[in-house]
C-alpha cells in the first residue's frame, strides 16, 4: 500500500513508519523541514514539504496514496490545526479514483475518569477539558465513511518506548534526584501502551480496511505510584518516589496535569476482533517495567 502520514517523527509517527517499511508499504511522511526531511528517509519514509495547517501543501499528494493517517498534533494551535487537518485529509480521499482508508489519531483520555472497564463503544461524555474537543473530531472522521472511504479512529493508551512518555520522565528524575517524581497520591491507575506494538495496530487497521473506533492498550492499567516505585528500581535507587503535589504541578503545567491524574480502566475488544495484541510485557509486571527501563537507556546512551 502507499500510505501518506502526518507525523511521521514523533513518537508515535516513527514506530508506525518502522512497522509499515517492514510489512513493504511505501510512505510518505508530512515535512516541515530539511530536519524532518532527513528524519523521514532515514526511517525509510519519502518526506513531503507541506505545512499541518496549510492544506494546499500536502492534500493533492496525499490522494494518491491508499492510506492517510493523521498522527501529528499541533501544540501551538491544536484544536484548530487538527481540524483542518482532518478535513484535508478526508478531501484528498473524497477525490481520489480509488477506494482509501483514513485514520485519525486520538487517545484514551476522551473516555475521563473510567473505573469499571471501557472498551470502544464507552461514553465520551466525561473526557477531561484538555481534550474535550477531540471527540468531535473523531465523529467528523467517522461520519465521513462511504463505500468508497473507510474511516477508523485509534485512541493509543499512554504511550512508552524510547526517550519519550512517562517511563523516560520517572527515569530521568530518578536518575536526577534519586527518586522517581509522580503527580499526586499516584493511587490513580493509567493505560498503557508500548509504542512497537500500537504502530502494529496501524498496520493492520488500513491492511484490513477496519472501520470504526480501536483502542490501542495492553490491558493492564497500574497505579502511577507503582509504575514509579518500579523505574527507580530498575534504575539502581532503591525504589525511592516522590509525589509532586497537584496544586503545585498544574501551576507549572496548567491542564495538562489532568492527564496525568486521571483514573482509568481500559480494554480493546475491536482491535482484538482485528488479530491485535500487545505483544510487550505490561507494566505492571517487574519484568515489563525492568524492560521499558533498559531500552530508554539503550536510546539515551545512559
Amino acid at each position: 500500500m502507499r500510505v501518506f502520514i502526518t507525523g511521521g517523527t514523533g513518537t508515535i509517527g516513527e514506530a508506525v513508519i518502522k512497522e509499515l517499511r517492514r510489512a513493504g508499504h511505501a510512505v510518505t511522511g508530512l515535512s516541515r523541514s530539511e530536519a524532518s526531511d532527513a528524519k523521514l528517509r532515514a526511517l525509510g519514509a519519502t518526506p513531503h514539504r507541506g505545512l499541518l495547517d496549510q492544506p494546499a501543501s500536502y492534500q493533492s499528494a496525499a490522494a494518491a496514496h491508499d492510506a492517510l493517517l493523521h498522527v501529528a498534533f499541533d501544540y501551538g494551535n491544536a484544536i484548530a490545526t487538527d481540524r483542518v487537518a482532518i478535513e484535508a485529509l478526508l478531501a484528498a480521499a473524497k477525490g481520489a479514483s480509488a477506494p482509501r482508508v483514513v485514520v485519525y489519531t486520538s487517545g484514551v483520555l476522551v473516555l475521563g475518569n473510567a473505573g469499571t472497564p471501557a472498551d470502544e463503544s464507552a461514553s465520551t461524555e466525561g473526557a477531561i477539558p484538555m481534550i474535550a474537543w477531540r471527540p468531535a473530531h473523531e465523529r467528523l472522521t467517522l461520519e465521513a465513511a462511504n463505500d468508497a472511504i473507510t474511516t477508523a479512529v485509534i485512541r493509543p493508551g499512554f504511550v512508552y518506548g524510547g526517550t519519550k512518555g512517562l517511563i523516560a520522565t520517572y527515569a530521568e528524575s530518578a536518575r536526577a534526584t534519586g527518586a522517581a517524581v509522580y503527580i499526586g497520591d499516584g493511587k490513580n491507575r493509567m493505560p498503557f501502551v508500548h509504542r512497537d506494538d500500537l504502530a502494529v495496530l496501524y498496520r493492520l487497521v488500513i491492511e484490513k480496511r477496519a472501520q470504526g473506533i480501536f483502542h490501542g492498550v495492553d490491558g493492564a492499567s497500574p497505579s502511577l505510584a507503582s509504575v514509579a516505585r518500579a523505574v527507580a528500581t530498575a534504575m539502581g535507587k532503591g525504589g525511592e518516589t516522590s509525589s509532586l503535589p497537584v496544586e503545585e504541578a498544574r501551576a507549572k503545567m496548567g491542564l495538562a496535569v489532568d492527564a496525568l491524574c486521571i483514573d482509568q480502566l481500559v480494554v480493546t475488544k475491536r482491535s482484538a476482533e482485528l488479530g491485535w495484541r500487545a505483544t510487550h510485557p505490561p507494566l505492571d509486571t517487574d519484568s515489563g517495567v525492568e524492560a521499558a527501563v533498559a531500552e530508554w537507556k539503550r536510546e539515551v546512551g545512559a
